[in-house]
């Protein structure tokens, strides 16, 4: 009982779209505020470092599988908030299909993680914003505030009151209420978005095509070495579903703003790689300030300082919805009752949860004044990375799961509720005498394809391979085997090592071995009635499991560390408090 209540899921109701927070978002509102959460600093700083060292003129190759990669990923999202309206993204998907432990590890990771990268975005903005003013105010709390010459990891030397200031201003903007704020997260997202064209058609204006003679100057595995750091420019690409209890017609334009944003996103960041390598020769970027100091050599040596004011901007809107997204992961963990409910009080004015609100912005406003945390932002990308693997399996055993009903939820545009429930019941399914052919009609692409090459043995297939059980199966085989081919790949493969070669080969027959029998499984019938399905299932969740798992061996020791002393914690949390507290018992 104790080991099956840890996997408890919680279901949500026919009238999920009650809820104390204001619906007042539109398709264009989720859509300027995922662009938000993607575009922040980091694209200013990773495109020069990539160009340089590892792509050239390439990098808009590796620009486009970046975004192809989150693509996939945003598909599985899209399918989840097609069918939940619920705050808490990664968080409420996983709880809804894996179960209770895995969401509350994956929810309160991301809150530390938040807070952490929140921090040093804060720190971020404020070093952006003084170079503005020839790091002037920074010297001045040196001179005459406070230093700490001798101050020990991970306090800084100096408070960064700049960095406050903003975290105050960001407490001051979502206590107003979304409705209000929402138009400061818009103009930002105009102004940065501005800023990307603007670099992306004067590029070419100034540059020469000379500097394109070198198309690949470090060959194709580059390419994809180059993609896998550019992917860490999209995380953020789940923002519109953190906001889906505040979204109009949730079912409807969630799926959609999720989509529609990471295809801008990639068409944005393609098109300022090309530019910046068309301006300049790679050979020449500077890795610290690439695309000022490659205005400065144009002829257009103003334009370096709009390129300085763009990525102010850009921190703060990046700074703005990221504090957004933490404050409603806690929220929606608080309504469940995996924290305390204090944090999910929502005002009823301004339908804010403002204890939340509060809590996030201070502690936030605290580590970004007083500690350089920058070696953390690593174990922000670990929590995120994990966040987007379980996201992936929950939608595989959902898809498997045939007791779990498709729930669709729809608001006309009077905002009136227009609720429908499809329930699939396996048993009524066994006895009905179902010709084959209907029986394919109704499966994915894949699986039909792969199906009628089986068409024979299918309703042996169907009769020993329950897809529910098969589909956990074949994944507890597939994640480990996948963490071995990725460290395999990365850290111990030897060319000239026949042992290394054949164990990677084994791995590769393992997953392709995995990927077939899952096309075999008889997945759960969709409706038409269902707004939004991933296409591509088995193949995009397992593709997305595969990059993300290799991705996240990718990172540095100490940040998995870090993450690992962040579970226990977490750990100790869960089973002293949310185990017993959950309203899912």
């Amino acid at each position: 009982m104790f080991f099956r209540n840890l996997f408890r899921k919680k279901h949500s109701i026919i009238n999920d779209l009650n809820t104390p927070l204001l619906r007042c978002l539109n398709l264009f509102d989720l859509i300027f505020l995922s662009v938000s959460g993607m575009v922040g600093s980091g694209i200013y700083v990773l495109t020069g470092v990539v160009a340089k060292t590892q792509t050239g003129p390439a990098i808009i190759i590796s620009n486009l599988l970046a975004g192809l990669a989150c693509l996939f990923g945003a598909l599985c999202y899209a399918e989840f908030a097609a069918r939940i309206p619920r705050a808490g993204s990664s968080y409420i998907f996983i709880y809804e299909s894996v179960g209770e432990i895995l969401a509350f590890l994956v929810g309160f990771t991301s809150i530390v993680g938040g807070l952490a990268s929140l921090g040093v975005s804060a720190r971020v903005w404020s070093a952006y914003f003084d170079t503005l003013f020839n790091n002037k105010i920074h010297s001045f709390i040196i001179k005459y505030i406070i230093y700490w010459p001798n101050a020990p990891a991970p306090f800084a030397k100096y408070p960064d009151l700049l960095a406050f200031s903003i975290t105050i201003l960001i407490i001051l903007a979502m206590l107003a209420g979304l409705r209000n704020s929402k138009y400061l997260t818009n103009s930002l997202t105009i102004v940065n978005m501005s800023a990307l064209v603007f670099i992306g058609i004067t590029g070419f204006i100034l540059g020469d095509i000379h500097n394109y003679q070198s198309f690949m100057p470090f060959g194709v595995q580059s390419i994809f070495r180059g993609s896998s750091l550019l992917l860490y420019s999209y995380i953020g690409f789940e923002m519109a579903t953190i906001a889906i209890e505040e979204a109009k017609n949730p079912s409807k334009i969630v799926p959609q703003a999720t989509v529609i944003s990471l295809l801008i996103v990639t068409l944005l960041y393609s098109l300022v790689g090309a530019s910046l390598t068309y301006l300049i020769s790679y050979k020449d970027i500077n890795s610290e300030s690439s695309f000022a100091h490659a205005y400065g050599l144009s002829k257009w040596p103003w334009a370096r300082y709009l390129i300085s004011i763009a990525i102010v901007f850009s921190a703060g809107g990046n700074l703005l919805s990221g504090t957004y997204g933490n404050i409603r992961v806690m929220y929606a963990m608080s309504t469940d009752g995996l924290l305390p409910s204090k944090l999910s009080y929502v005002s009823e004015g301004r339908h804010v949860p403002v204890i939340a609100t509060c809590l996030t912005c201070v502690t936030i406003a605290l580590l970004g004044t007083f500690f350089d945390i920058k070696d953390l932002i690593g174990f922000a990308d670990i929590s995120a990375l994990l966040s987007y693997t379980g996201v992936s399996i929950g939608l595989l055993i959902e898809r498997y799961n045939h007791h779990i009903p498709y729930r669709i939820l729809l608001t006309n545009e009077n905002e009136q509720e227009e609720c429908e429930m499809f329930e699939l019941d396996d048993e009524k399914d066994d006895i009905q005498d179902v010709e084959l052919n209907n029986i394919l009609e109704q499966d994915p692409l894949l699986t039909r394809i792969t199906r009628s090459l089986c068409c024979s043995y299918i309703s042996l297939i169907d009769l020993y391979l329950s897809p529910k059980i098969s589909a956990i199966i074949l994944l507890l085989i597939f994640i480990p085997n996948t963490s071995l081919l990725a460290m395999m790949i990365i850290y111990l493969y030897n060319r000239n090592n026949l042992l290394h070669m054949v164990l990677i080969i084994i791995c590769i027959f393992i997953n392709l071995t995995i990927t077939f029998i899952f096309c075999l499984l008889r997945p759960k019938k969709s409706t038409e009635n269902l707004l939004f399905t991933c296409p591509g299932v088995p193949l995009i969740p397992l593709i997305n499991i595969n990059i993300f798992i290799f991705l996240m061996i990718f990172q540095d020791t100490h940040d998995w560390f870090a993450y690992m002393c962040i579970i226990l914690i977490s750990l100790l949390i869960y089973f002293s408090y949310s185990y017993w507290h959950s309203k899912a018992r």
